[in-house]
């Protein structure tokens, strides 16, 4: 009874090892490769409409505000901190009003993460009112800017 159970077990121990490799060589040759963001390449077309250094209220961080040449509808700000921001988890907000606590206000609109000269995507309509980075880690606002400023 045990020495056929070793057989088979044998049998699918030696299947299985020169199986698995050669299916997990041909998933990984059959993915497509990741796309790499080429910053130069994504803000190719846009034209810089105003620029600061001195935008935001307690830190210093260079803002860009640029306009697609081909659809002037089209607007994104671009923030590079000159220094260090030792806040975790940075989000980037915009918000047509600032509220006086340190909570993000409830209409305040999603960009994306704040990282190093990426591009975030606002609306023509949302040249008006703040830019807020929020800390997502410390659940408060870090820093807060006026668009008005970039205009």
């Amino acid at each position: 009874m045990i020495q056929p159970l070793r057989t088979a077990h044998r049998r699918a121990s030696i299947t299985l090892a020169l199986v698995l490799p050669t299916v997990l060589l041909a998933g990984l040759m059959a993915r497509r490769p990741l796309p790499l963001a080429d910053e130069k390449r994504t803000l190719e077309g846009w034209q810089p409409i105003r620029q600061s250094d001195h935008l935001w209220t307690k830190h210093s961080i260079h803002s860009v505000l640029v306009r697609n040449s081909s659809d002037p509808a089209m607007l994104q700000v671009v923030l590079e901190p000159l220094e260090d921001l030792s806040a975790p988890d940075l989000l980037v907000y915009w918000s047509p009003e600032l509220s006086g606590s340190g909570r993000l206000p409830a209409n305040a609109v999603l960009l994306g993460p704040f990282g190093n000269s990426k591009p975030l995507q606002l609306q023509e309509s949302d040249v008006t009112g703040f830019l807020i980075l929020y800390s997502l880690a410390h659940q408060s606002i870090f820093d807060s800017a006026p668009l008005e400023s970039l205009q």
